[in-house]
């Protein structure tokens, strides 16, 4: 006796059936609630959580494809939907499940809708039109089966025992009769099995079609006799006699002829079929045709040997990728990326950076639509963990029938490249900023199309708008017509010898207004000739007219200087005849009516002969201070050595008369007026003696070198009374003297006398010194 099954059981079983086979992954069956047109999880198989209990978030996919096969009544397939999914949830599904593509089935009758049925697959396209038809019948079929067990589940409660268990009986044979029958005459596989003699007892519609043959021409015929070659059926019947010898299925790969698509190949599997006593009486087996994946299989293995040679061939990272980027099959990273080995489908998190993410998705998307090749630069995570830079180019391999079996792509490290590109960006940024803190403006001119090219701020400085970059001949036109022939001349002169030029020029902007610029020029040889000029222009108006408005008073006051050194010439020499005058007559007074005076007489009359003396050294110091640039000795080589040998010598008197020592360490070689150096030494030289304060003078002269050895450094030091350093700067202007002539005797001019020498000579003096050292 066969039991009948319950119409839950027949859902399982249908579930089951399907992922025994290796056509479909899983199985799902919602069954139709017509007062509440809700479809309601009831079976389900080969999931890898049970979906009957998942919640409303991870089941909202398959309930709105559910839900919209319901409304419909037809196949509803969601293809590519790990790569190309219509939401993300509906990939998450997918990749958790561990299949590509899915197919919905209404299970109705003529009378009513049951439910739907769920089958899915790994193949991306795994759901043709042809294969949709089959799933509609096998769709009804099962609905008529769902019909069957709920007529026999409201018999139960009609009839009696008996009557009840032998409608059970018929019912369930007859429904599990047509549920296999129904299956294995929709899966695409051959069906089939043999009895010990080796006779087919059993084909399905498939593997009839595969022969070109009916049920009654092929049935209880050996495989010779249905048509298989000599070895072929050789080669089944010792694998037959094995799976019965051993009781272990057999599996196998062999090529065969179908009647309408030709050469094939196949995979089959020999299963026995055990009686009660456990022995073998029949042998069931199951062929798959595995044409499309040994093509596929091939492709990858050329593609293997593609990507081995780019890898060999290139020091560029090199990686396989899925048909729909869903895995990364292998990476070679070449010490830019980290290496992959192992397919792994968390490739995106772990190469590329989070904010490209979303870029690279949709380029890649977009190169599967189209089949065309995808590239793009973007950050990646490098080997050692930091964000670099590729440029990523892959393409598609295609198998023989052109599909689309895994794509080969090649990774640059361009992170140094964009590294350049930054630097050349904020070198450019910065250049822009400096042109206009500058004022100047970059151009070039290629030799052969006379073609001009400007920076903004050029445009900027010509009045011009950016949108007139004018020819070479209507650039020329723009200097001011005086010096238009200079500038062409600077130009012809660098085409002729391929040398730079530098020159000032005027230009009428486009708005009439004349400015200076200043103008350089580079040209660019090649083979030696000239192809092109590049060069700056720098707005120098304001400059300019500085410069002339300087010179101007420059002009102005060596003017006033000369008519300054000419009325203190005339001054000292007009002033030196009536002031000798008065000393000669103060010291006719003092020779010849010197006793006659009394003592005061005698007093008021020095102070006179000393003041007419005193007055005589500052006019004599007056006039050598204002002849300083104009009457001085051109310059020459000097040695320092000499001149403190000869002030040395003209202060002996002075020298002995203060017990003063001197002395002095090897002094440099100059440029300079030999006459104004020993006064510049003998005033210093001669101050240091008068201002030595009680005890006797001690004066050394001591040379350095300094600023990287251009310039020499002279001390003249002393061990004098010293002065307050708030009155440092006094000491050198004309006339000043911070001691009375009572204590100290001179015109006030001598160190200011020094300090114009010094100018002279392009150099400074300053003094260092506290009160009373």
């Amino acid at each position: 006796m066969i039991p009948t099954i319950t119409e839950q059981e027949m859902r399982q079983r249908v579930c089951e059936q399907f992922t025994a086979s290796s056509a479909y992954s899983v199985a799902w069956i919602g069954c139709y609630n017509s007062e509440t047109e809700a479809v309601i999880p009831a079976a389900s198989a080969g999931f890898a959580k049970n979906p009957l209990g998942e919640s409303t978030t991870e089941a909202s996919f398959r309930q709105e494809l559910a839900t919209e096969t319901v409304q419909r009544v037809e196949v509803t397939v969601g293809q590519n939907l790990v790569a190309d999914p219509p939401r993300e949830e509906w990939r998450e599904q997918a990749l958790e499940h561990g299949y590509r593509s899915c197919a919905f089935v209404p299970l109705v009758s003529e009378e009513r809708l049951y439910g739907v049925l769920q089958l899915a697959t790994d193949r991306p396209h795994g759901f043709g039109p042809a294969e949709r038809e089959s799933l509609a019948e096998l769709g009804r079929t099962i609905a008529y089966a769902c019909e069957d067990a709920e007529s026999a589940a409201n018999d139960d409660t009609v009839q009696g025992d008996g009557q009840t268990e032998l409608a059970r009986v018929t019912a369930g044979t007859a429904q599990e009769r047509r549920l296999y029958e129904t299956i294995i005459s929709s899966t695409p596989d051959l069906v089939y099995a043999f009895d010990l003699d080796y006779r087919f007892v059993f084909a399905n519609d498939a593997l009839l079609e595969m022969w070109g043959q009916t049920y009654d021409e092929s049935m209880g015929k050996t495989l010779l006799e249905v048509g298989y070659e000599p070895w072929h059926a050789e080669m089944h019947e010792r694998e037959i006699d094995e799976v019965v010898e051993t009781k272990e299925p057999i599996r196998g790969e062999v090529a065969f002829d179908h009647a309408k698509l030709g050469r094939r190949i196949y995979d089959y599997i020999f299963a026995p079929v055990l009686d009660d006593e456990g022995e073998v009486e029949a042998i069931a087996g199951t062929t798959r045709d595995i044409t499309e994946r040994k093509k596929t299989e091939e492709a990858l293995q050329k593609s293997e040997e593609r990507f081995r040679t780019l890898v060999n061939a290139s020091s560029d990272g090199v990686y396989r990728m899925s048909p729909d980027w869903s895995e990364m099959h292998h990476l070679e990273g070449q010490g830019f990326m980290a290496d992959t080995n192992d397919p792994t489908s968390d490739w995106l998190d772990k190469y590329v950076h989070p904010d490209d993410q979303a870029r690279v998705v949709e380029a890649i998307d977009e190169a599967i639509r189209t089949e065309s090749t995808f590239e793009m630069e973007h950050r990646v995570e490098q080997a050692d963990g930091s964000v670099g830079w590729t440029f990523s180019r892959a393409v598609a391999m295609l198998n023989e029938d052109g599909d689309i079996v895994e794509w080969i792509g090649m990774a640059s490290d361009i992170t140094e490249q964009k590294d350049r590109e930054r630097e050349l960006e904020r070198a450019l940024d910065l250049l822009e900023k400096t042109e206009r803190i500058a004022d100047v403006g970059g151009w070039a001119v290629d030799v052969e199309t006379q073609d001009v090219f400007w920076t903004d701020h050029v445009f900027e400085l010509l009045e011009i708008d950016t949108d007139q970059e004018p020819p070479l001949e209507e650039a020329l036109d723009m200097y001011h017509e005086a010096d238009q022939p200079s500038v062409e001349e600077a130009i012809e002169n660098a085409l002729g010898s391929g040398e730079s030029f530098d020159m000032e020029a005027r230009i009428r902007t486009d708005r009439g207004d004349v400015r200076w610029i200043r103008l350089q020029g580079v040209p660019e040889t090649v083979d030696g000739e000239v192809v092109s000029f590049r060069g700056a222009a720098q707005d120098i108006t304001e400059r300019t007219e500085r410069e002339r408005r300087l010179e101007d008073l420059v002009d102005k006051l060596e003017e006033s200087n000369e008519r300054l050194e000419q009325f203190a010439y005339a001054a000292s020499h007009d002033l030196q005849e009536p002031l000798r005058m008065v000393s000669s007559y103060l010291r006719l007074v003092e020779d010849r009516y010197a006793d006659a005076l009394d003592e005061d007489g005698q007093e008021f009359l020095e102070f006179a002969v000393d003041g007419a003396d005193r007055m005589r050294a500052m006019i004599d110091g007056l006039l050598e201070y204002s002849r300083v640039d104009t009457r001085g000795e051109s310059l020459e080589a000097v040695d320092l050595d000499d001149v403190f040998e000869d002030v040395h010598q003209d202060l002996q008197v002075k020298i002995a008369e203060h017990d003063a020592q001197i002395s002095a360490e090897e002094l440099p070689h100059t440029v300079g007026d030999p006459g104004q150096l020993r006064q510049l030494f003998q005033n210093l030289l001669d101050n240091a003696i008068e201002y030595s304060g009680e005890e006797p003078p001690r004066v050394h002269i001591s040379a350095e070198q300094a600023n990287d050895g251009d310039e020499w450094v002279l001390s003249v030091t002393d061990e004098g009374i010293g002065i307050d350093p708030e009155q440092a700067d006094r000491v050198f202007e004309v006339f000043q003297s911070l001691h009375s002539q009572d204590e100290y005797d001179g015109t006030g001019i001598g160190l200011a006398l020094c300090e114009r020498i010094v100018d002279r000579h392009g150099g400074d003096i300053w003094l260092e010194s506290e009160l009373g050292e």
